[in-house]
């Protein structure tokens, strides 16, 4: 399966368990998806270096000076830590992620 096929699924299971209201879900399968991007994204772009896991690669991402200020905040939001409340900066993480996904595909072309 390829690296696109991937983030495909991936974000098919994210959108399903936001219709479905599972947040949780939907927030690790965003996660993913964005992860299997970002990791082929290194693999290709000479000099772009974001860690090896998703979180760290959301982080370095979101610090990220030369990337777009709406790909750093969305990264910025999908990474963060629930609030005491369990509650998610990221209140769209399907959106967050696309936004992300969008960005890396379009700097491989």
């Amino acid at each position: 399966m390829s690296w696109r096929e991937e983030i495909t699924i991936e974000m098919q299971r994210a959108r399903a368990a936001a219709t479905s209201g599972n947040a949780g879900k939907a927030r690790t399968s965003a996660r993913r998806a964005v992860g299997i991007a970002l990791t082929e994204h290194q693999r290709k772009v000479q000099g772009r270096k974001y860690g090896t896991d998703v979180i760290g690669q959301l982080r370095s991402l979101a610090a990220d000076g030369t990337v777009d200020d709406s790909v750093r905040a969305a990264a910025e939001r999908l990474q963060a830590r629930l609030s005491p409340q369990f509650e998610s900066p990221s209140k769209d993480p399907v959106g967050d992620a696309t936004l992300i996904i969008r960005y890396l595909l379009e700097d491989l072309t």
